[in-house]
């Protein structure tokens, strides 16, 4: 049963209630409301900011003072954790070693972090992934560019994300910022007394940013889900007032959808997450047969959509096919779609021929810090409407001749 909105006065007594009868609340702020100097710059989840620290920490000749301490730590751990297949030395051959010649870049060729060095010779990519997703084959693009930079050298290929996610390019090795913190934290201790006050400070501030937002804390957790239990309606009133920067993406792309009669937004499958939003052409809830197996409410089952994503720095467009009750027809669909690429825009879908990507691309592209410009967001996304109008008009006639095969009962005259 739906839950009845407050009135104001309730919704007033909710707020009241939350801030002054919660022991919880203060508990939790007093666990994780310490000074952070990365919260103070307002960068905790920004990808940049990581990124940059992270070369400056692993950088040998930088400001820290340590040399190739914290370079070393994190290089043996990964050379540990990576299958020797897939390693540009062992950690063997690294230990007691002096690294010459070692040069850390950042943003080259779009790579988030390349460590290069000549003496043992070795070359490291990372790419770095806060909130943000993999988008346009990069993993495969960044790695062909290190071939193609570095002949020869041996290389490894990282993949940074919060939890250690899984990549989609078998060479990358998944790294998390757990992984981070358990190598940095002794460093740091057993080190202290050789790193500047200044230095091991901010060192602090960061393994403890990552130990507080990075990291599951039971004890965290429990504040929480406590504090959500006993104040739940403040809180959904909280989130519903004061819109995240994602959720009003997603409003101005919603708004321009509905703008459009030639397209049909639909409610989208993981509208939890506010992120994304799913809709088709018009022509296509006609043209599609019902096989699909999920159903927004009061529509059709839905099985070939596009739709508007909202990463950390970016809006991305995408096309995708999904879980049908007819594998055979969505197949011959989806061969039909990314026959030719230029076509209609459409590559070949990553899922095992019946569902899978068939296509992303950024759409409008925003400074971290500063945030999206929600007039520049709708002209990105009109535009690219205009586009797909234009570049999607001969997919009906592309998939008659075998939606008609479809409707035609085998044996049929």
């Amino acid at each position: 049963m739906a839950e009845e909105e407050l009135s104001p006065d309730e919704a007033l007594k909710a707020l009241e209630r939350f801030v002054v009868e919660n022991n919880d609340l203060l508990a939790l702020e007093e666990r994780i409301g310490r000074f952070n100097i990365f919260d103070a710059l307002g960068v905790a989840r920004a990808e940049i900011r990581h990124s940059n620290f992270l070369a400056w920490l692993l950088d040998p000749a930088e400001s820290h003072g340590q040399g190739a301490l914290f370079l070393k730590a994190i290089l043996m751990d990964l050379l540990a954790q990576t299958p020797p297949e897939l390693r540009p030395l062992s950690p063997v051959e690294l230990d007691g070693v002096e690294l010459r010649g070692v040069d850390i870049r950042r943003e080259w060729r779009n790579i988030d972090i390349l460590i290069t060095c000549e003496d043992p010779p070795f070359v490291v990519a990372i790419e770095n992934k806060i909130d943000a997703a993999e988008h346009g084959k990069q993993l495969s693009r960044y790695e062909e560019a290190v071939k193609q930079g570095f002949g020869s050298l041996p290389k490894q290929f990282v993949y940074l994300t919060i939890d250690g996610d899984e990549p989609s390019e078998e060479k990358w090795v998944p790294y998390s910022y757990a992984d981070i913190h358990r190598v940095l934290s002794p460093v740091r201790n057993t080190s202290a007394t050789a790193i500047g006050e200044d230095v091991l400070a901010f060192l602090d501030h960061y393994l403890r940013l990552i130990g507080s937002r990075f990291m599951d804390d039971p004890k965290i957790d429990d504040l929480c889900q406590r504090i959500y239990r006993n104040h739940r309606a403040a809180i959904d009133l909280v989130f519903d007032r004061a819109k995240t920067p994602h959720v009003r993406i997603m409003s101005v792309v919603r708004g321009v959808l509905q703008e459009r009669h030639d397209y049909c937004y639909i409610a989208n499958r993981y509208s939890a997450k506010e992120r994304s939003v799913d809709f088709v052409p018009s022509q296509w809830l006609k043209l599609l047969p019902d096989i699909g197996t999920w159903s927004p409410k009061d529509r059709k089952p839905v099985w070939l959509t596009l739709g508007f994503t909202a990463e950390t720095d970016h809006l991305c467009f995408w096309a995708g096919a999904w879980m049908t009750i007819n594998k055979k027809l969505c197949h011959k669909v989806i061969e039909r779609l990314t026959r030719d690429k230029q076509e209609f825009g459409f590559y070949g879908s990553k899922g095992k021929g019946s569902y899978g990507a068939l296509g992303r691309a950024t759409v409008v592209e925003w400074d971290e810090e500063e945030g999206p410009d929600e007039d520049e967001i709708a002209a990105a996304v009109r535009g690219k409407l205009d586009e797909l109008e234009h570049r999607l008009a001969g997919v009906p006639e592309a998939l008659r001749p075998i939606l008609q095969e479809h409707a035609t009962p085998a044996g049929s005259p």
